[in-house]
């Protein structure tokens, strides 16, 4: 395991915030040049003032372009050892039936969720392996979600979908970018607590928050995750999941919420 991080080139997506804003600090206070994309400078300015070490460049990771130019801005400055990609969204209508026409996902809502959640990691991952493999390798290690691992009932169906889209995109092209020297590797921290939370369509209680992963516990798992030896690639899940039935004296009462039962 290398720890040893000063000056080495990283790249943290989703850098505005939340689980992105964590690990950009993580990376920066081990010493790594850690450059944040986002999708506006204001997004990001809260996490730059966090140490000297980090570096704000306007991206949408859902266009090509916009990555392509990112990526040549952070290129200027040496090799990129490890891109952590942490962006992700989900939108508030979630459901493929309803009888509340405002909880069906919109054609909009499922074009964005996943052209952010599935375009933005291959638009990343095709972006930073050329100039990792021609530097002898690198670390990607992107986040995805239990949703990509099982049923989920409260994520909703295209953030779902985008995630079990993720996963499968992540198995398979993890050997093709070994054979370039690049470890690719899948965190799936379960419930986290970040800004999604709140686009949740039933907000979870308090004691739920409670019981959620911190970002500041998902930065230490995706430093960890980076700083493992080259032959490791690591899928992570978590231990439990606070909505998902554990602990054991959580119950669910975010279904009563969802409203997806026959009325009475």
């Amino acid at each position: 395991m290398d720890t040893q991080w000063t000056d080495k080139i990283v790249i943290v997506t989703g850098g505005g915030g939340g689980m992105g804003q964590s690990a950009a600090k993580r990376f920066a206070d081990a010493g790594a040049k850690t450059f944040i994309f986002g999708r506006t400078l204001e997004s990001l300015q809260a996490t730059a003032a966090l140490s000297p070490n980090i570096v704000s460049i306007v991206c949408d990771v859902a266009d090509s372009a916009s990555v392509a130019a990112a990526v040549a801005q952070v290129l200027q400055h040496g090799p990129i050892v490890a891109l952590i990609h942490t962006a992700g969204i989900n939108t508030p209508d979630r459901f493929m039936a309803h009888a509340d026409p405002s909880k069906l996902a919109s054609e909009a809502s499922w074009r964005s969720v996943m052209d952010v959640n599935v375009m933005g990691v291959v638009n990343m991952i095709q972006a930073v392996s050329k100039p990792m493999a021609e530097n002898g390798g690198g670390k990607i290690v992107v986040v995805s979600s239990t949703a990509g691992h099982g049923y989920d009932s409260f994520a909703g169906v295209p953030y779902t979908a985008s995630k079990w889209a993720v996963h499968g995109l992540l198995f398979t092209a993890r050997m093709q970018l070994s054979a370039h020297g690049i470890v690719l590797s899948e965190y799936a921290p379960g419930e986290a607590l970040t800004p999604l939370v709140e686009k949740r369509p039933v907000k979870p209680t308090a004691e739920h928050r409670s019981a959620m992963i911190h970002t500041d516990d998902c930065a230490n798992s995706l430093f960890f995750i980076a700083s493992q030896a080259h032959c490791m690639s690591i899928i992570q899940l978590p231990a439990y999941q606070p909505f998902g039935g554990m602990p054991p004296q959580i119950t669910a009462p975010w279904l009563a919420g969802l409203d997806i039962g026959p009325k009475k």
